[in-house]
């Protein structure tokens, strides 16, 4: 009976045993192991190395975006348009671009620049006061000449200036009162008939300035070169651009004087001698005021009426002391700006 109980005991372990096992299997394969389910991966959970990030490629420069190591090439300026005139492009600084300076010593503009200036010297011991007008102009129609429309063709320099606009204007050649002599007015041709003892000065409207002796003046010639102004007054001032001794005149001694000087096309200037006062002014004898034309530069110079009748005025006004108050005249040489 012992016997059996045993084997009955050792049997029931048994079954306990394999049931157990066979129940830890079901547990492993319906439970704790991993499962592939339809239509999924498997995710790996195990850590990995990150991958390193490779830079996005670089976007090739454009026409305004360049590398930094690339210079852009520089903008090209434009290209300033040419300065035209009888100067063309000299003596730039003494014009504006448009505004107009005007002083008690000068005037500037786009087109139109004049310095004046006075001065004292001594010859022979002598006092002598002259004014300068020193002037550049980019169109000759800028040095214009006026005639007096008065009654009698008599009126005051300044009253003349003021009637055409002047800036700087000086007593002309009292043409108007004589039967001979070339005369030439902005252009016009006003008398052709020579006066044989007149040295002749003519200003071309290309800017040149010539003078010629008397007996050597060519008409015709003049004529065909487009003359802008042609003066019968004297004498000639300068020869080759020298001082001369001999004048074709007949007032050499001291005077009041009044000259026009040339140094190229567009620069010119007006020469004003006070005189005929011992303690202001004496005046010039012809051959001094050669050589201050000389002295200033000028490659041409030629007197105009002088006397009583050598006046400048500036601005409106006359600047000049004339000797005897003055004498009214028939026409001026002036500055203003160009008519075109």
């Amino acid at each position: 009976m012992k016997r059996n109980t045993v084997k009955i005991i050792a049997v029931v372990l048994a079954d306990a045993v394999v049931f157990t096992a066979l129940l830890l299997g079901f547990a492993w394969f319906h439970h704790a192991k991993p499962k592939k389910l339809p239509g999924t991966n498997v995710i790996d959970l195990r850590p990995t190395a990150v991958p390193t990030a490779t830079p996005a490629p670089s976007e090739t420069p454009t026409a305004t975006e360049l590398p930094p190591d690339v210079t852009p090439e520089p903008t090209p300026e434009p290209t300033p348009e040419p300065i035209t005139g009888l100067l063309g492009a000299k003596f730039t600084e003494k014009f504006t671009d448009g505004e107009v300076i005007y002083t008690d010593e000068c005037y500037r503009s786009k087109n139109v620049a004049i310095e004046i200036s006075e001065h004292d010297m001594k010859v022979q011991w002598c006092p002598v006061h002259y004014f300068v007008a020193d002037i550049y102009v980019r169109d000759i129609t800028s040095l214009r000449c006026a005639v007096s429309d008065a009654s009698n063709n008599k009126e005051w320099v300044q009253d003349m200036a003021n009637k055409v606009d002047a800036i700087v204007a000086v007593s002309g050649d009292y043409f108007l009162f004589h039967n001979r002599g070339l005369a030439i007015r902005n252009g016009v041709l006003l008398r052709d008939k020579l006066h044989s003892e007149q040295d002749v000065c003519v200003i071309y409207r290309d800017g040149t300035m010539e003078t010629y002796l008397k007996g050597q003046v060519d008409v015709n010639a003049i004529l065909a070169r487009d003359p802008y102004h042609a003066f019968s007054f004297g004498p000639r001032l300068l020869e080759n651009g020298l001082p001369m001794t001999s004048f074709n005149t007949s007032v050499e001694t001291w005077n009041p004087r009044c000259a026009i000087g040339y140094y190229e096309p567009g620069h010119y200037c007006f020469v004003l001698v006070d005189g005929r006062d011992t303690e202001y002014s004496l005046g010039l004898e012809m051959g001094e005021l050669s050589k201050l034309m000389y002295e200033l530069g000028c490659t041409e110079a030629y007197n105009l009426d002088g006397g009583m009748t050598a006046m400048m005025a500036y601005k409106g006004d006359l600047i000049s002391h004339p000797c005897g108050g003055g004498r009214k005249n028939c026409d001026i040489v002036y500055v203003a700006e160009p008519l075109s």
